[in-house]
């Protein structure tokens, strides 16, 4: 029986060559891996398509808005040389009807100076009045002997300045119309114009006596209706230069409340004794102000007529048309990094998608293999517990077989007979013990817990002397502990004067699913 048993723990104990457990392997990461190469191909051209597709949008924005920006400021400056060619020639023919009057007073004049009187002349040309605020004849003292003001007759040149303002700021109407007469500055500025004007003299010698001299006093009307009527917008202005000394003759527009006369160092006057016509974009010497400038000279005279527009109201359409733009362009980069951005998630997405196939088809297979191996494992166990049972049946001795947790799990028909009780399933060893105790198979005993512990610990301890343990037939039997190294545990009882062989081979239809043999023709044991 020793050998038998040796022989049955090679195949079950810790001498058999058993196959390891199956473990599962983590196959690949589920967390953030390297990016592969095509991967990162395809990322790096959805950037650089977007990056393009933003380039391309601000490149056409702003050059759409320079070029907007360039046609406005063109369609400004023709606007202001336009105005300024008008007014230019408009004071030339101003100053070429004074010429023409006085012309006429040097031919009477010379042809009988005693019949010449300026008052009754004033009534006979009234279009040099018409342009003149004043008329006189000078001697070689530069006194006035002739005066269409008589107050003005025997004072110096400029006497005329206590009638008419000499560069004091004016009020003109909405249309640039005034009262010639009025010295008064009129209130109401809201709608109206602004103006200050230096007189202008255009004087002619006569031919006797030495020195005298017929001259005019010009300070032109028509320059603040044309600039009334040009709508130039907000803080506009137009003067008249001196291109000859470098001071301003009339500014007209809100820079005349407070003007510098002085432009001789600006380079817009170097601009105006340069070219005849022409623009330029810079502050106004006057007041300060970045405005565009469009000069235009008056013919044949030492004046040019300079006008000029508020560059922020110049370029106020330019700027919205630009703000709109801009706004296309954000919303469309927006547009383009939204699309870009999905698209890179998209690629993101796939690629752990694929990720997942991969590790999905890995654990397929190895679910797969892991069934195989697992089909084969339950092969080989029931071909075991068949051989087992096999033993078990066919051997004198008793066996009972505990699991890890020192439960009963397995036992033969002669362990049955020969342990004195009914075993159960799931008994445990101490259960045992005491149910012996309990049915007095060793007499009396008055404290059942300590031999319990008594007698658990000689078989735990693999004793080989054992325990006596009568038997049914009154044998005088041994029981015996074999420990195992899957720490479970043996049952051996030994020293039956009877011996019977199972009366049949185990076939395969009684053994159950857990590949545990039952007996028909025996009390069935518990599986394992």
């Amino acid at each position: 029986m020793g050998d038998i048993f040796k022989r049955w723990r090679k195949q079950r104990g810790s001498g058999s060559s058993r196959p390891a457990p199956s473990k599962l392997v983590p196959i690949e990461s589920v967390g953030p891996t390297r990016i592969g190469t095509a991967d990162l191909a395809a990322c790096g051209a959805v950037a650089i398509v977007a990056f393009a597709l933003i380039a391309l949008i601000w490149i056409v924005t702003m050059g759409a808005v320079a070029e907007q920006s360039t046609e406005i400021q063109d369609r400004a400056e023709q606007a202001l040389v336009g105005q300024a060619a008008t007014m230019a020639e408009t004071l030339a023919y101003e100053l070429l009807l004074i010429d023409q009057s006085l012309t006429i007073i040097q031919a009477n004049w010379k042809a009988d100076s005693a019949s010449v009187d300026l008052i009754k002349l004033q009534e006979q040309m009234p279009a040099l009045t018409a342009v003149a605020d004043d008329l006189f004849i000078v001697n070689e003292k530069h006194i006035i002997q002739q005066d269409i003001l008589p107050k003005a007759v025997g004072q110096g040149i400029g006497s005329t300045y206590v009638t008419f303002p000499r560069g004091s700021l004016e009020q003109y109407g909405s249309d640039g119309t005034k009262n010639k007469d009025s010295l008064m500055l009129q209130a109401g500025i809201g709608g109206g114009v602004e103006a200050r004007q230096f007189p202008t003299y255009i004087l002619r010698p006569l031919d006797h006596p030495q020195g005298w001299l017929v001259g005019a006093s010009y300070r032109s009307s028509e320059l603040v209706k044309l600039f009334a009527g040009a709508a130039l917008g907000y803080n506009s202005v137009v003067a008249l230069v001196d291109t000859k000394r470098g001071v301003v003759q009339a500014v007209v527009g809100h820079a005349a409340r407070r003007p510098k006369t002085d432009v001789s160092k600006s380079p817009l006057f170097g601009m105006l004794t340069r070219s005849r016509k022409g623009t330029w974009i810079g502050d106004t010497v006057i007041d300060g102000t970045r405005r565009l400038h469009a000069f235009h000279r008056v013919a044949d005279r030492d004046m040019a007529v300079v006008v000029a527009a508020n560059w922020s109201e110049v370029m106020v359409p330019a700027d919205n048309l630009a703000a709109g733009a801009r706004s296309l362009a954000i919303a469309a980069t927006a547009l383009v990094l939204a699309i870009g951005g999905h698209v890179l998630w998209e690629l993101y997405t796939i690629r752990g998608h694929r990720r997942q196939k991969r590790i999905l088809d890995r654990s397929r297979s190895e679910l797969e293999r892991l069934r195989l191996e697992e089909s084969s494992h339950t092969a080989r166990a029931r071909v075991n517990a068949a051989r087992l049972q096999a033993v078990m049946d066919h051997t004198a001795d008793g066996i009972a077989l505990f699991d890890s947790s020192l439960r009963l799990a397995q036992w033969n028909h002669p362990f049955l007979r020969g342990i004195g009780i009914e075993p159960r399933r799931e008994m445990s060893l101490d259960t045992l013990m005491r149910d012996q105790i309990g049915r007095g198979l060793f007499g009396t005993i008055q404290d059942i817990e300590t031999e319990v512990g008594r007698r658990t610990g000689i078989l735990r301890a693999g004793d080989p002397a054992g325990l006596p343990q009568p038997g049914a037939d009154g044998d005088n039997l041994v029981l015996r502990g074999i420990p195992t190294a899957e720490e479970g545990f043996v049952l051996m009882l030994t020293g039956f004067s009877w011996w019977e062989a199972a009366p049949v081979r185990p076939s395969s239809t009684e053994i159950d699913a857990l590949g545990v043999f039952q007996p028909a023709s025996r009390p069935v044991p518990i599986e394992w």
